[in-house]
């Protein structure tokens, strides 16, 4: 090993990054097993077993269909796709409390009540486009737990197709089937979909879609797929200070990425795909409650923050009816504003309004994770989107610093989920620290492509993005 990276501070945080992970995802390897007939019956057994392999095999035949004169490659797709298929049927049959507590209770109810009332009763707290599918759960003969996890696996096959996609967007070049087998290795999107049963991948993937058919300059789908997504979840709304800026600023041949007179497809997409319960007879405006209940309440109810990895967790417990709750509730939301908006304002000024591909997906790392880092009522899933960006940004640049910042971000996630998981209580307080590092990162990243003029702080960038130099041989004279 050379001295040079024996120096480099990268090479030790990532060394920690993975002790820690190791170590954790052991003790989570613990709780794997697999699917059996008993459990659930014969019918979701096997489906759980055909239904997960299906994406994962038709990533293989195309695989192995480009890359038949490569056997090596071959193989070590298929290997890395075998292991996703194993680690994702291990632990088929977790549940999580969020599944027994809250998603199986919501499919019971449906189960019990009408077609039509099931449409008009909101059931939960989440929008009525995922709802849809629990309804339709609700109808069928396969344990639902299973159905649910295939769901969100199912979008995070989406999700790394068009991350894939936009990587080969940026590099010029064709769909890379190794890297999309990496994709569906890495831990904490296989953790939310696969083991908790989340749906985090749903409006991610329709943010890396929309990123992707903006950088192609096609208004109408990018357009389409965030408004899916708003329809999905509200946190969504973490990728649109992205979509402000695309609208404001040009490529580097002059053309806008995206067309304000197109914009009205947002609304109208999410429309169509949440106003259904109205053909039931339920109520138009109730069809909004779940988003006016998040906005007014916040996702981690009264308290200041949803076990999520950010600056706020040392403030969970403060009441919230106390003065010192409301002081750090509006002193935080103006805080997320201004320093969104001060990174929006300087990049636009300092780019002239013209950005590259690079710079976008660099906005599309920092403003999702500058916001939930800083954002009260945060829940640890909502770092999903800044986590995505993050490896995208790696495998289009094979940049080490975004690699880091990825290592850092997915063990502050991996910290706060042992916490829910598998109930290990007390390590999860350090983790905002790991979550702060990445984001030091990543500014220092954004200031290097967008120097301050006359500021210290583009020394302290250039100290933390670059790599010390090997040292120079010493000739004899």
């Amino acid at each position: 090993m050379d001295k040079a990276r024996l120096k480099d501070y990268r090479f030790w945080i990532f060394c920690v990054c993975a002790i820690l992970f190791a170590v954790l995802f052991a003790f989570d390897l613990a709780k794997a097993r697999l699917p059996l007939p008993a459990h659930y019956g014969a019918a979701s057994c096997a489906f759980i077993y055909v239904a997960t392999a299906l994406p994962l095999a038709i990533y293989f035949v195309f695989a192995a269909a480009k890359h038949k004169k490569s056997a090596t490659t071959v193989i070590i797709i298929a290997v890395m796709l075998a292991l996703s298929y194993a680690v994702r049927i291990c632990f088929a049959n977790f549940q999580s409390k969020d599944y027994v507590n809250h998603l199986s209770q919501w499919v019971e109810e449906y189960r019990s009540l009408p077609l039509a009332d099931c449409f008009i009763k909101q059931v939960g707290n989440y929008p009525p486009l995922y709802n849809y599918f629990l309804i339709a759960f609700s109808r069928m003969n396969i344990s639902d737990l299973y159905l649910i996890k295939t769901l969100s696996f199912y979008f995070e096959a989406g999700t790394v197709f068009f991350a894939i996609k936009l990587v080969g967007l940026v590099r010029k070049e064709s769909f890379n089937y190794l890297w999309a087998a990496i994709f569906l290795l890495l831990p904490i999107p296989f953790t939310n979909s696969s083991q908790w049963a989340q749906c985090d991948t749903m409006y991610t993937m329709c943010a890396v879609a929309g990123i992707y058919f903006a950088l192609k300059r096609l208004s109408v789908p990018a357009y389409l797929f965030i408004g899916l997504g708003l329809a999905f979840k509200m946190q969504t709304v973490l990728i649109l200070p992205v979509g402000l800026v695309l609208l404001l600023a040009r490529d580097t041949d002059g053309r806008k990425y995206l067309l304000w007179r197109y914009i009205w497809l947002v609304p109208l997409a999410f429309m169509a795909l949440s106003c259904l319960p109205v053909f039931f007879g339920g109520s138009f405006f109730k069809v909004f409650d779940v988003y006016f209940n998040q906005v007014a309440v916040g996702n981690a109810g009264h308290a200041l923050n949803g076990h999520c990895a950010n600056i706020l967790l040392p403030f969970s417990s403060i009441p919230d009816k106390s003065v010192a709750y409301y002081i750090l509730l509006v002193l935080f939301i103006a805080i997320t504003a201004v320093t969104d908006t001060l990174i929006i304002v300087s990049v636009l000024k300092k780019s002239g309004k013209v950005l590259n591909a690079q710079s976008v997906l660099l906005l599309c790392i920092l403003l999702p994770l500058n916001s939930v880092f800083f954002m009260p009522k945060m829940l640890d899933r909502f770092y999903y989107i800044a986590e995505i960006f993050l490896i995208i940004y790696f495998a289009a640049y094979r940049d080490k610093n975004s690699f880091i910042a990825y290592a850092l971000l997915e063990t502050a996630q991996w910290l706060m989920y042992t916490r829910t998981l598998l109930s290990i209580n007390g390590l999860y307080v350090i983790s905002p620290v790991f979550s702060a590092a990445a984001l030091v990162i990543v500014y220092a990243m954004l200031i290097k492509a967008f120097p301050l003029n006359g500021n210290k702080l583009n020394g302290l960038a250039a100290l933390i993005t670059e790599s010390p130099r090997p040292q120079e041989q010493k000739t004899a004279p």
